[in-house]
């Protein structure tokens, strides 16, 4: 097995990586996140007479998440709304990062191998077009 070569040193990053490196470890270390999507819901509440009966229905908060391979939807209470959908912005926000993070370092491997194989870096990439439906 062939020796992994290091990885460019933090000097030799573009400023813009840097930045986004440095944003989403600082999200990670500093505040809450939860990987989901907030839903809101509308039911009726089954009691006669309640204004839900008459089209104006109960709306509710949910959290969708996955627990245990399985899609979830986690009731959240009005009391946690703002704090739960902090979270899930700061889920969003790392999630940004590391995407612009993987572009930036996808548009790397393609210049090196241009330069070890020549022809367009392109090669091989359907730009838009996943390869394959992520984790």
């Amino acid at each position: 097995m062939k020796p992994v070569k290091p990885v460019k040193s933090r000097s030799q990053r573009p400023a813009e990586e840097r930045h986004a490196r440095s944003r989403a470890v600082q999200h990670i270390a500093e505040n809450a996140l939860l990987r989901g999507s907030l839903v809101s819901m509308a039911r009726t509440c089954g009691k006669a007479g309640c204004h839900c009966q008459k089209g104006e229905k109960h709306t509710s908060l949910y959290l969708a998440v996955r627990l245990n391979n399985r899609r979830r939807m986690i009731y959240v209470p009005p009391a946690m709304e703002d704090s739960v959908r902090g979270w899930v912005e700061n889920a969003q926000e790392v999630d940004r990062l590391l995407d612009f993070i993987s572009q930036q370092c996808l548009s790397g491997f393609l210049d090196k191998k241009e330069e070890k194989l020549g022809g367009p870096k392109s090669a091989g990439v359907h730009p838009g077009k996943p390869r394959r439906k992520p984790p």
